[in-house]
């Protein structure tokens, strides 16, 4: 009788833990009421109570509301607050099954959710691109713990960027692609996934991505050109040009969007090869705004990449071949490199004219430019025209290595 009198005690003696806890945590002793739920998660008679987690979650959820505070006695109470709050909350989840506690624990799982969150981000801005996804994936599951889907998508499309600057593409995909199936807006989600759909030569789902991109943002000129781009894809260059129409028409009021557009249009029928088209829309950008640099050094490319074409065919061209096909190709080449040669020209020229902080920010660009004049001069052996391009690049080099 001893010996029940003292089980009964004990029990007793536990459950009162549970709400003397309870009462600590409402008058704010965060510490007496820590002292006080922590035995009752481990008592055998208690840690299988729905209850006992609910008010164990909310005490370490307060002591986690305390970390801003500079001045909070409860501060550093326990710094392993977060991940006990976490064990807690979803602890509660699966033994509430009547739900009781159910409307709180959200909230408390909610929070514990952006707290990862927030610790995703430090993670992101400091270049820590592993553990910002770990902590996403963290974060991931408690906003779907606690049955709002919504609150994940903010932790998703971070955890698709840092996954994006990891160059890890299998991760950009687990994580953008349920952006998708939301009807995000993003529109990184969209061209990131497209591109490498397209690397991975799965064309059906490029298209599918396409479709979805159009449906769910129609006001957007970027689904526009994506779909535009999917149709030529199919080799159906007609409805491809009448979709890069549709978003031409989107950005008609607003004329340097409108110029880099038709650029991006450009781009997109050098793509799939239609050269005369390309260069139209290129050019056409030109006419609409003359000083800029997509259409410029994407026109001066395309030429560019064309000589290139024309050289290997002539050194394809057999040996033993007479019928002069090889200098044909040797002189077509070199008709593009000089066509090309202004178009760099004024890419360069349009960077050089920016000021200090946006000529850093194009430094890759006009060194792509200034190497590939270097190799149309000295392909056409136009020496003097060579000197000053080597000068500029030697000089972008050291102020690069500086």
């Amino acid at each position: 009788m001893m010996a029940l009198v003292v089980v009964g005690y004990s029990v007793s003696a536990q459950s009162l833990n549970v709400t003397s806890a309870r009462e600590a945590q409402n008058r704010g002793y965060l510490d007496k009421a820590k002292k006080l739920i922590d035995p009752a998660c481990e008592h055998e008679q208690t840690k299988d109570d729905a209850k006992t987690w609910y008010y164990a979650a909310l005490i370490y959820s307060q002591i986690g509301g305390e970390q801003d505070k500079a001045r909070s006695k409860y501060k550093n109470l326990d710094p392993d607050w977060l991940n006990k709050c976490k064990n807690a909350a979803l602890r509660c989840k699966d033994l509430d099954t009547d739900k009781e506690y159910a409307e709180g624990n959200n909230t408390i799982l909610s929070f514990v959710g952006n707290e990862y969150y927030k610790k995703a981000i430090n993670a992101f801005n400091t270049q820590k691109w592993d553990e910002c996804m770990n902590l996403c994936e963290e974060s991931i599951k408690m906003f779907m713990a606690s049955a709002k889907r919504e609150y994940a998508n903010e932790s998703y499309l971070l955890a698709g960027k840092a996954a994006l600057n990891a160059q890890n593409n299998e991760a950009v995909k687990k994580y953008f692609k349920p952006l998708v199936r939301t009807k995000t807006k993003e529109n990184i989600v969209y061209s990131t996934l497209f591109k490498l759909y397209k690397q991975d030569a799965d064309t059906n789902e490029a298209i599918k991505l396409a479709q979805n991109y159009v449906k769910f943002c129609p006001e957007d000129f970027n689904s526009n050109m994506m779909m535009a781009e999917a149709y030529m894809m199919k080799g159906n260059m007609e409805q491809g040009n009448a979709e890069i129409q549709k978003a031409l028409e989107k950005t008609v009021d607003k004329p340097e969007l409108h110029a880099n557009l038709l650029a991006a249009a450009g781009a997109t029928f050098e793509s799939v090869e239609d050269f005369t088209n390309a260069e139209a829309r290129y050019k056409e950008s030109l006419k609409a705004l003359p000083k800029q640099f997509l259409a410029n050094y994407g026109l001066g490319k395309m030429l560019y990449n064309r000589a290139v074409d024309k050289l290997d065919a002539a050194n394809n061209v057999p040996i033993e071949d007479e019928t002069g096909l090889s200098d044909k190709y040797t002189e077509e080449s070199k008709e593009f490199f000089r066509q090309s040669i202004p178009y760099f020209q004024d890419a360069i020229s349009f960077i050089e004219s920016m000021s200090a902080e946006d000529q850093s920010h194009n430094r890759s660009n006009l060194y792509q430019c200034l190497n590939a004049l270097k190799t149309v001069f000295a392909r056409l052996e136009m020496y003097d025209e060579l000197k000053p391009i080597n000068a500029k690049i030697d000089q972008l080099t050291k102020s690069s290595a500086q």
